[in-house]
């Protein structure tokens, strides 16, 4: 017998509280003697942030390939091993954030990424979480907080992409709907009035729950 990998990503729009809420469910994990892998997808090593950039260039069809093949470089070797090895991996920001984004012109459709990305077997997550926050909020919590050494870089993507902001809240909200759609657990968390522990005992109380020994 062996435990079933789980697979959670946090996503949501810059400043929302994605950090805040990883970090109270590993700590909250650790209390439980649960191990989990974390990874945040544009800050990996080897993850090619200029090659993505360079693609914005060339439209957001393209921008979504150059995210894909990277996001596939990445699970292939950071979370396809830790899932089959039966452990718990907790993504920042995934597959809902080409939802969002790359689809804002409407060059390109939520139904066109999901079909990219299955056609590249990208793992789907047994949960999505998405966090969300009115941009005013957003924005108060970016001037609060010191730039990390990540987003001094001229390549760091997060931010990159910010130029259409309420879109971008607005859309998650769609994402949402559209994952549902697809049958996926999703817990969509309001974060201008987010309670971090109680919601961090919502997805706590998931992973207990769908932790599970199956036989091999």
């Amino acid at each position: 017998m062996r435990k079933k990998g789980l697979f959670i990503v946090v996503d949501g729009p810059s400043a929302s509280g994605k950090d805040s809420i990883i970090g109270q469910i590993l700590k909250d994990l650790d209390t439980l003697n649960i191990k989990a892998v974390s990874i945040e997808e544009t800050k990996e090593e080897n993850y090619d942030r200029k090659k993505i950039l360079l693609a914005k260039k060339f439209g957001d069809k393209k921008v979504a390939e150059a995210i894909i093949e990277e996001r596939n470089k990445l699970y292939s070797i950071k979370v396809i091993p830790q899932l089959q090895a039966g452990n718990l991996v907790i993504a920042n920001r995934g597959e809902p954030t080409t939802l969002a984004y790359q689809t804002l012109k409407n060059k390109l459709t939520m139904e066109d990424a999901w079909i990219m990305h299955r056609a590249k077997d990208i793992p789907l997550p047994n949960l999505i979480v998405i966090t969300n926050c009115s941009v005013e909020e957003a924005i108060r919590r970016e001037k609060l907080r010191k730039k990390s050494i990540e987003e001094k870089d001229k390549n760091f993507m997060s931010g990159k992409f910010t130029s259409a902001r309420k879109q971008i809240h607005a859309n998650y909200k769609n994402v949402k709907n559209f994952l549902g759609k697809k049958g996926l657990s999703v817990i969509y968390l309001d974060t201008d009035t987010m309670d971090v522990p109680e919601e961090s005992q919502e997805i706590v109380n998931f992973i207990k729950n769908n932790i599970n020994y199956s036989h091999e």
